[in-house]
């Protein structure tokens, strides 16, 4: 059975040696180690703990985290040199980083707006945190397409040669990801034997879109769109998929972390862990198409894609 497996993967997702992606380039002891702890291991047991003793205070968990992040990527840079920002192992620290800095300017641009939101704190609070993720992923975006030119042979070796093994995996991946976060883990598990509430970032989300006025409504779903469909899937895949396992330099310690930082970092920050295995399931199985296709991204940035374009959709058939 395992034979039969492996051939079927090598037939239908061997792609050349130019654009082959490697789990392997780092050292997993200390490199993948270093990486996992600081991004991921640090940050749960801080969400934790601040969640746990009641503070849920996001700017103290905020500051922490990044913290723990600069200090293992100024180990990371000082192990692997100029290798570090071509490479690809940079972006997912960028993710990270990234959304503090741009939040200076996306502050300073969102205040000639205030009245047009109505000075409401919420409302002005919800558009720059949007614009600013926004801006991060496209900035990311736009590096890793400057620096990062492998990926992007990657992506279109693949959509050449393989664009049948695109569409069967994008339909049966979207399918298993709504099936299994969604209908199982989400509705039946959390919600209705657990008796968790919408998620923070749905409850948040929600209120907004019904309760504002019609052009601030139509503002915030144009800019949800452009995030949630159009840059975030392929971004997060690049950062949370490709990014996460060159750094982490071992599959299977990239399966697993990438999947359940995936997670964390959907209810790590908001401290709603009522949700962590949706989250967390999501992040598994989309994590498992990039090893099942051999660190391949196109194939989980369209499942991805899918999956959000169908929630997109769904959000605006329930306002």
């Amino acid at each position: 059975m395992k034979e039969k497996i492996t051939k079927l993967r090598d037939k239908h997702f061997n792609l050349s040696e130019e654009t082959k992606f490697r789990f392997d380039l780092l050292n997993y002891k200390t490199d993948g180690m270093i990486f996992l702890t600081s991004v991921l291991i640090v940050p749960f047991v801080l969400s934790l703990f601040v969640s746990y003793f009641g503070y849920n205070n996001n700017e103290v968990f905020a500051l922490l985290y990044l913290v723990s992040v600069i200090v293992g990527m100024v180990f990371n840079m000082l192990r692997n040199g100029p290798g570090f920002f071509k490479g690809g192992y940079f972006w997912i620290y960028l993710l990270i980083i990234g959304p503090q800095i741009v939040f200076i300017f996306t502050g300073l641009l969102m205040s000639l707006f205030n009245s047009s939101l109505n000075n409401d704190p919420k409302l002005i609070s919800a558009f720059s945190s949007i614009i600013t993720m926004i801006l991060t992923e496209v900035i990311i975006i736009i590096l890793a397409i400057i620096y990062d030119r492998k990926i992007f042979k990657r992506f279109k070796e693949t959509l050449k040669t393989k664009w049948k093994e695109v569409i069967v995996i994008a339909v049966a991946g979207t399918i298993i990801l709504y099936f299994v976060s969604t209908f199982i883990f989400l509705n039946l598990i959390e919600t209705k034997l657990m008796g968790a509430s919408e998620s923070e970032n749905q409850k948040n989300l929600i209120g907004i879109l019904r309760d504002s006025d019609k052009s601030i409504t139509i503002a915030y779903v144009i800019l949800l769109f452009i995030l949630t469909v159009v840059v975030a899937p392929f971004c997060e895949e690049l950062c949370l998929r490709n990014s996460f396992n060159l750094n982490a330099s071992n599959r299977w310690l990239g399966f697993v972390g990438s999947a359940m930082f995936f997670g964390f970092v959907h209810y790590g920050p908001t401290f709603d862990f009522g949700h962590i295995l949706s989250y967390s399931a999501a992040g598994f199985i989309l994590s498992g198409i990039f090893l099942f296709t051999k660190g391949n991204m196109t194939f989980s940035w369209i499942v991805h894609l899918l999956n959000n374009l169908l929630a997109f959709i769904l959000i605006l058939i329930i306002i």
